[in-house]
């Protein structure tokens, strides 16, 4: 059989539709560039649709009907986190289907708001708290040592949390072996291979250079760079800003399109998160702005979830692990920062 014809098959085969990874991870013999041409050939053939962007894109057969947005019995926020008023506000907003939300699109004004050391995202009896839980017996020795400390384990945990907000399904233990041996995952695609040693490299990058990394142009298209490495389309696109306009998958937020608007708001950014004094504040605030701008082609909200250590490492605090954060959770937190333009989610599971 061509590959044309196993790629239409295993897609005709998925009445609830089929990712690119799930495809690749059912034919490992097909190169993922193969299989992207030939998905792309079969769409303009009118063969196969599409829904979404990104690695929530997902394909059905011609004849096929996509499942609604609604959340599924599956999908329900997890009951075990304690939330806010204002949290549960805004996942019962983002639980509605597409097409009950508000089409909105990139607000400056987010940003501009926001003063350095005045406006707080976390209040200051919250930050007191965090530096009580997050304080270590390292905390006054040169920055840096803690996560040098602690380097092996935090590659394992942070690698495979990260990786599995995106829907990654290495186990930790499987995490563990490729980390540590080298040894990959039967059964699993590439790409999820991929993603876990471009996590490594990020982490490493950063612990190993955290006398240079700062909140800079430099160290953040380095990140970006790890993190993407033979995971997008056009591998121009590696540690660059982005140069077209993206859509974003489950969600009726579109960003900004123009390169030289892009650009602008991230050095305001940039200006910005080098102003704040406080290490949760700095690494919470990245948390919210790096994903909502979306700087990069893709894989923002990985960097943001990597560059928020940053902060933490520097002064010696244990590091966000996100070991404890349920995808369908994290996953809201950022559709309700991306349509609402509201934190208080995201602040809860930060917490």
């Amino acid at each position: 059989m061509s590959a044309k014809t196993i790629l239409l098959t295993s897609v005709e085969e998925s009445p609830a539709g089929v990712t690119l990874a799930e495809l690749l991870a059912r034919h490992p013999e097909l190169a993922r560039r193969t299989a992207q041409r030939w998905i792309s050939r079969l769409i303009a053939e009118g063969r196969i649709n599409a829904t979404c962007k990104g690695r929530a894109r997902r394909y059905y057969g011609a004849r096929s009907t996509a499942p609604p947005t609604a959340p599924s019995e599956g999908d329900i926020f997890p009951d075990f986190i304690p939330l806010s008023a204002d949290s549960r506000d805004i996942v019962i907003y983002v639980d509605q289907a597409l097409e009950a939300r508000k089409p909105v699109g990139y607000q400056r004004d987010f940003l501009d708001a926001y003063r350095p050391n005045v406006t707080s995202y976390l209040p200051e009896s919250l930050r007191c708290q965090l530096f009580r839980m997050g304080k270590t017996v390292q905390s006054h020795a040169p920055a840096g040592t803690y996560s040098r400390t602690i380097l092996n384990r935090l590659l394992i945990d942070l690698s495979w949390a990260s990786s599995h907000l995106e829907g990654n399904t290495y186990s930790r233990l499987d995490t563990q072996e490729l980390i540590e041996q080298g040894k990959v995952a039967q059964g699993k695609a590439a790409i999820e291979t991929q993603m876990i040693l471009n996590h490594k490299n990020g982490i490493e990058l950063l612990v190993e250079n955290i006398d240079a990394a700062g909140f800079d142009r430099y160290t953040l298209m380095n990140l970006h760079s790890a993190l993407a490495e033979n995971l997008l389309a056009n591998p121009a696109d590696e540690g660059r800003i982005r140069q077209h306009a993206v859509d974003i998958g489950k969600s009726v937020y579109r960003p900004l399109s123009v390169p030289q608007q892009i650009n602008e708001m991230f050095d305001v950014l940039l200006e910005k998160v080098n102003e704040i004094n406080d290490p949760f504040e700095q690494s919470f605030f990245m948390m919210v702005h790096l994903p909502y701008l979306q700087p990069f082609a893709d894989i923002n909200k990985r960097a943001s979830r990597l560059a928020a250590n940053l902060p933490l490492f520097r002064a010696n605090l244990c590091p966000l692990t996100f070991l404890d954060v349920p995808e369908r959770a994290y996953s809201r937190a950022i559709l309700g920062l991306y349509e609402m333009t509201r934190v208080e989610l995201l602040r809860d599971l930060y917490v």
